[in-house]
């Protein structure tokens, strides 16, 4: 084995052993996504995105309502409001530290460092879209869609990493929307 493999290798078993373990936060429909790096030029993989969707017995203007409140109530512009495809949200806003009130760290995964976890610190941009639609039987099927990005700040780079959710974002909205309808 040349020493360049063997480095890479000590680098992705170093990677592998410093991963959180996977997460059963939010439901089984909502894995943690995992990242792997693997020297220059490097190797990431990360499982696919799966949204977290509940119905709700409720029609869905007044579940819309319920959305555009809480996403102010967690201090996310809402730049995508389009009836026509029931879909709300945004696409694409930054945030640092904390949202809604609560540190990153309770909502993104993207790793740690010598300081502890990167999410308390790294620039995170992130889409939060969620669909309301009628289900069928007179009320809302819920989903909503969480992806995120961090960026390390502090050392002047301009890359960004993917990071995981880590379920509990999704969860808070859903629960209240649910409590701003009196469906707690």
């Amino acid at each position: 084995m040349s020493r360049r493999n063997r480095i890479s290798l000590v680098v992705l078993a170093a990677g592998v052993a410093c991963a959180p373990p996977p997460s059963t936060t939010g439901s089984a429909a909502a894995p943690q996504r995992q990242v792997i790096f693997q020297g220059e030029g490097g190797v990431m993989m990360t499982d696919p995105v799966r949204p977290e969707a509940v119905d709700i017995a409720a029609p869905p203007t007044a579940v819309w309502a319920a959305v555009k409140k809480v996403y102010g109530d967690l201090e996310i512009p809402v730049t995508i409001e389009n009836p026509a495809s029931h879909q709300i949200g945004n696409a694409s806003f930054v945030k640092s530290r904390q949202m809604g009130g609560q540190r990153m760290t309770e909502f993104v995964n993207c790793g740690s460092g010598i300081t502890g976890p990167n999410a308390a610190t790294y620039r995170i941009t992130m889409s939060l879209m969620t669909d309301v639609n009628a289900n069928g039987s007179g009320g809302t099927k819920l989903q909503t869609t969480f992806i995120s990005k961090g960026q390390d700040v502090t050392g002047g780079s301009s890359d960004m990493i993917p990071c995981g959710s880590t379920g509990r974002l999704e969860l808070t909205l859903i629960q209240r929307v649910k409590a701003a309808l009196g469906k707690g």
